[in-house]
């Protein structure tokens, strides 16, 4: 019974490792003419635009803040913190602006980009609950 649980658990990881696609979903907007897309996003109003990956995964999405405007879509990981995903802030003669990028289908419509940590903490948990469960 325990080998059952260990391999439900490890075709499980198995399959979560092979979550990487070909193209990546993006929310496109801009808060000047989508008002959902501000600081309070309201996705039901918007459309999400689908940019196919370079071989080398050289697209990402972002959601940028310059004062109280917003911006939603693709950017090239050039543009993003250490050239991935992540968060950055600055204050240019008083205007404050964010910039995060991420690189998980409409990742971009979170107000903190978090998708990567909860798809690991849930794998995690799901092998310790299958082992506790057929573990006698």
């Amino acid at each position: 019974m325990q080998r059952l649980a260990t391999g439900i658990a490890v075709l499980f990881l198995v399959i979560l490792s092979f979550y990487s696609t070909d193209a990546i979903n993006c929310y496109a907007c801009l808060s000047a003419t989508s008002p959902g897309c501000g600081q309070t996003f309201d996705k039901t109003n918007l459309n999400t635009t689908t940019f196919t990956l370079a071989t080398n995964g050289s697209q990402l999405c972002a959601k940028i803040q310059l004062g109280n405007q917003y911006v939603r879509g693709p950017v090239d990981p050039s543009n993003c913190p250490n050239n991935g995903t992540g968060c950055y802030s600055a204050t240019e003669n008083g205007t404050f602006a964010l910039a995060c990028c991420c690189n998980t289908d409409l990742c971009n419509g979170v107000s903190s980009i978090q998708h990567q940590y909860f798809l690991l903490i849930s794998a995690i948990s799901v092998f310790i609950v299958i082992k506790n469960v057929f573990t006698i």
